[in-house]
Order: structure tokens, then C-alpha cells, then sequence
């Protein structure tokens, strides 16, 4: 994501020397009332939330996890009801929302997952993805979740008609193979376990990655006013714990 051209001081972007301030004892977190597996569950148990839950612990401070559906959970962080929720950088988020900076532009070093997202056609169908054009669409839809802004920037950019009804992958899988969608873009990890898990046969991954798009905790600007060195900190810990052993362990217990 080139972004080297960003002031560092723009909205949305982490100081170089944050001020010094006292720890706070717990992280409101606002987690989303749907599973994007593996990287997040509504129970806590996805791999993003053990490791905001492990780094945290190592920090002292308690992670306070609330559930909630993304619009809220946006709201919530603009009025910093909450401290922090996880999501794709974008300038808009960049308004009401501290992303990890290096020099002038987002540290993706302190992202926490680079998920891919690939398009799913029926099986068979001439719908693919060529890394430029979605070929063979003519007039029909593409289905994507509502929480993926970020795809439903691009989709609209292409010009392409899309339906983002649905909150969850899953029912635009079975929008897709009732005939009702043409496409589906999807997280990678997400969709190959539903399709092996229910739509074998029926459904499959076609063309080159749609997108590909790291992660971060982004935080309040309120919170980030009062612990601007914390947040620094917590990004860090987040970085160093994603290459512990413990959570490489974690990942493949709970695919």
C-alpha cells in the first residue's frame, strides 16, 4: 500500500514522539457481531483476538471486548466510547481512526494479518479475475460483504454492480449458487473452509488475488490523545508476539 507521499501529520497518522502518559488499565476493544475466520469469532477465540488478548496481558492491561455490528463498532470508536477495533486502512477511517506509522507513511510491519481476497464463481462458469477486469461478468453481480469497504471501493471504481446486503460470507454463497449472484469476493481462508466444508463441487476460486489488504488496530483519536505512547507500544507488542511460537501454535490449533 504506497502511501510514502502521506504527511506523517495528517489525520490519522501516529506522531514520531507521542507524549508521555500513564498507562491506561484496560483496552475497550469493539469487536464485530460476525466471524471472519480465522482472523476474528464472535466467541474470542480468532486468531486476531488471541493475540490482542496475549499482547495486552504482556503489557498489563486488560483487554475489554465488546460485540457489536461494524456500524457501531465504527461509531463507537469516532465518539470513543471505545478504544480500538481491527480493520484495513483507508482514508476515511484515517479521519477518526491512529494507524502505526514509520517515517511518512503506514508501518505495515505492525500489521497484524495480510488476508487475500479472491473471487468464487460457480463451478465451471467463464467469470474470472485477471487482476485488472473481472472477464466474462457482462451484466451480472458480484456479491461482497458489508463490512468489506474496502472491496466495495474497488467494485465501485470498476464500475462493476455489486450486492452488499449481507454481513456474512455465507449467504452470498448460497446467493451464488442459487443463481442470484454471478461472483463472490471473499476472504481467502474464510471461503476455502465454507467450500470444503459445504459447497464442494459446486463452488471455486477463480483468477489471480483480488486484493490483498493488511490488518491494523486502529484506535480512537480520543484514546490516542491520552496514551499516544501505549498505543505506540501496543502496536509493537502486537508485531513481536505475532512471530512468537505460542501463537504459530495457536494459529494451527484453531484453523
Amino acid at each position: 500500500m504506497a502511501l510514502a507521499a502521506i504527511s506523517a501529520m495528517a489525520p490519522g497518522w501516529a506522531g514520531n514522539e507521542p507524549p508521555a502518559a500513564p498507562a491506561p488499565a484496560r483496552f475497550r476493544l469493539c469487536s464485530m457481531d460476525v466471524d471472519y475466520p480465522p482472523y476474528a469469532r464472535v466467541d474470542g477465540t480468532g486468531h486476531l483476538q488471541y493475540l490482542m488478548q496475549q499482547a495486552a496481558r504482556g503489557m498489563g492491561v486488560e483487554l475489554e471486548r465488546r460485540i457489536a455490528p461494524r456500524r457501531r463498532c465504527v461509531e463507537e470508536l469516532k465518539t470513543g466510547l471505545v478504544d480500538g477495533m481491527v480493520g484495513a486502512y483507508s482514508a476515511e477511517r484515517a479521519e477518526y481512526a491512529v494507524f502505526p506509522t514509520a517515517g511518512n507513511g503506514l508501518d505495515e510491519r505492525k500489521a497484524m494479518a495480510v488476508p487475500r481476497y479472491f473471487l468464487y464463481r460457480r463451478k465451471g462458469a467463464p467469470l474470472e479475475w485477471d487482476g485488472q477486469r473481472l472477464v466474462g461478468l457482462g451484466e451480472g453481480r458480484i456479491g461482497v460483504e458489508s463490512g468489506f469497504v474496502f472491496i466495495i471501493e474497488r467494485l465501485r471504481q470498476l464500475g462493476v454492480a455489486y450486492d452488499d446486503g449481507s454481513k456474512a460470507l455465507e449467504p452470498n454463497v448460497a446467493k451464488l449458487v442459487a443463481g442470484r449472484l454471478d461472483g463472490v469476493i471473499a476472504m481467502e481462508l474464510e471461503a476455502e473452509q465454507l467450500v470444503a466444508a459445504r459447497y464442494e463441487g459446486k463452488i471455486e476460486r477463480a483468477g489471480k488475488p483480488f486484493e490483498q489488504t493488511p490488518l491494523y488496530l486502529m484506535v480512537s483519536r480520543q484514546f490516542h490523545a491520552r496514551h499516544a505512547r501505549f498505543a505506540d507500544q501496543y502496536w509493537q507488542a502486537l508485531a513481536e508476539y505475532r512471530s512468537t511460537a505460542d501463537y504459530r501454535q495457536y494459529q494451527q490449533a484453531h484453523p
